[in-house]
This record gives C-alpha cells, structure tokens and sequence, in this order.
C-alpha cells in the first residue's frame, strides 16, 4: 500500500532496522562508491567500517518504509560521527520525521537519524532533507 506522506506526523519514528556490519555490506558499498580510501585501523586491530558506509545505511531502511519513488530529490544531508564502527558490529539505526510541509508543489521533508551499536553508544546522528514532487505525495502537509 502506498504511503501517505501528508499523514506523517512530525515526531513520528517513520524507520527502525537492525544492521549487521559485515564484510559484504562493507564490500559492497566500498564497489559502488569506488572508495579506495579505506580507513586504516590500527595495527592487528579490528577492521574498521568506512563512516560513509554507516550514513548510506542509515538511509536504507527509510527509503524502503517510505516507498521513496522515483522523481524524488535528496536535496541535503548531515552527518556527525561520534565512534568508528568495527566489522562485524550490530547498528540500530531509528529515522524519526523532523518536519513535512508543502511549498510550490513539493512535498520537504526532514528526516533525523540515531545509529546505536551493540554497546548502546551512540555512533552517528544524521539529519536528511527529502523532496517529492505533490503528484507523487497525496495528502496535506503536517507541520
């Protein structure tokens, strides 16, 4: 079923997954970015994710819940990383909606994300900013 995007409500949780962090989710991300940058992790320590890697993650599941469609405009992005992430990790990652209005046709809307790993320490806040075109949205804005 289609989503209404003008009966999200800001405050609301809109995208809530589990992750594990391992080798082929780092490789794969590493392949589609062509990212020879690879963070060096300390001598006989643990593999370190690429910060990145953890960002585009957590903007999967809320492409996925929203039904984002085609025609759609990723127009800003923030991101603040506060710990480096080790393969093999376990990350929650919890999208909550900012704010959803409508302006000159196009639906904005603000998406804030929290990324906790197993040992409930915070790793990285985000803040997105989505626009779809109103013929793609339905519904009223609710800001």
């Amino acid at each position: 079923m289609p989503v209404d995007y003008g009966a999200l409500s800001p405050g609301q949780t809109i995208s809530q997954h589990t992750y594990v962090i391992d080798d082929e989710m780092v490789a794969r991300y590493v392949d589609a970015v062509q990212d020879e940058s690879r963070v060096a992790s300390v001598a006989d320590g643990p593999e370190l994710a690429p910060p990145m890697s953890i960002a585009a993650l957590s903007l999967t599941g809320v492409v996925q819940d929203l039904q984002i469609p085609g025609g759609t405009l990723h127009v800003g992005q923030e991101f603040k990383f506060s710990g480096a992430v080790q393969v093999g990790s376990t990350l929650e990652c919890i999208a909550t909606l900012k704010t959803n209005s409508m302006r000159g046709g196009w639906r904005f809307m603000v998406v804030e994300s929290v990324i906790i790993d197993g040992d409930d320490r915070q790793v990285m806040t985000g803040k997105s900013t989505i626009t779809l075109p109103q013929d793609l949205t339905g519904g009223e804005a609710t800001e």
